[in-house]
C-alpha cells in the first residue's frame, strides 16, 4: 500500500510541476511568457473533484482511493529551463519526481494513481501557459490506455489547476478529474 501511495503522491504532485523557461527568440515566447510553477503547494480538497472514479477505473485499491480523498498533500516544485522537480509528501510517505520539459520520452515505469506508466512525455501548450503530461499506461487488470495531466495557473498564479483525463483502450468514454492546488506563502 505504501508503494501505491507513493505513486499516487507522484501523480498528484506532478500536477504542480511543469514550466520551462526558454531563451528568447523571434518565433518563441521568452521565459517570462511561460508559466512558472515553482513554489510550495497544497491540494485544496474542497475545490477539487474526486479522483475516486479515475482511480477505480485504473484499479487502485480502496485504501489508496480513500487516502487520496482525505489527505492534504503538499508539494515543493523547482523549475529550471529544462526540468521540473517535484518533492511531494503526506502523512506516511514522500515522493520525488523529475519531469523533462523538452518533450523527450521517459520510460521510467512510474506508478501513477494505481497504474504503471510505460512511457511519458511532457510538453508545453502552444501558448506556453499549460504543461501537458501524457502517460501511456497499463492498469493492474492489464488494460492499456492513456492518462493526460494538464496543468495551468489561475488566480494570478496563486492556484494551479491539474486536469486528469483517463482514456482506456476499448472503453466507451474517458474519465475526468480536477485538482486545485493553492500556493503557500514563502517563509
Amino acid at each position: 500500500m505504501r508503494n501505491l501511495l507513493l505513486r499516487l503522491l507522484a501523480a498528484i504532485a506532478g500536477l504542480g510541476i511543469c514550466s520551462l523557461p526558454c531563451a528568447s527568440a523571434a518565433t518563441k515566447p521568452d521565459q517570462h511568457d511561460k508559466a512558472n510553477l515553482s513554489g510550495a503547494w497544497v491540494v485544496d480538497l474542497q475545490a477539487s473533484t474526486s479522483l475516486d472514479p479515475l482511480m477505480t477505473q485504473i484499479g487502485a485499491g480502496f485504501l489508496d482511493r480513500k487516502y487520496a480523498a482525505h489527505v492534504k498533500l503538499k508539494a515543493t516544485l523547482q523549475q529550471t529551463a529544462d526540468v521540473l522537480t517535484i518533492a511531494a509528501h503526506g502523512p506516511g510517505f514522500a515522493f520525488n519526481q523529475t519531469l523533462y520539459l523538452d518533450g523527450r520520452n521517459d520510460t521510467s515505469h512510474l506508478q501513477i494513481l494505481g497504474a504503471t506508466s510505460v512511457n511519458a512525455k511532457t510538453v508545453w501548450s502552444k501558448d506556453h501557459k499549460q504543461i501537458i503530461e501524457t502517460h501511456d499506461i497499463k492498469t493492474k487488470q492489464g488494460k492499456a490506455g492513456q492518462l493526460t495531466i494538464k496543468r495551468n495557473l489561475i488566480e494570478q498564479g496563486n492556484a494551479l489547476v491539474a486536469t486528469y483525463t483517463l482514456k482506456l483502450d476499448q472503453e466507451p468514454s474517458p474519465t475526468f478529474a480536477r485538482q486545485i492546488w493553492r500556493k503557500q506563502a514563502e517563509g
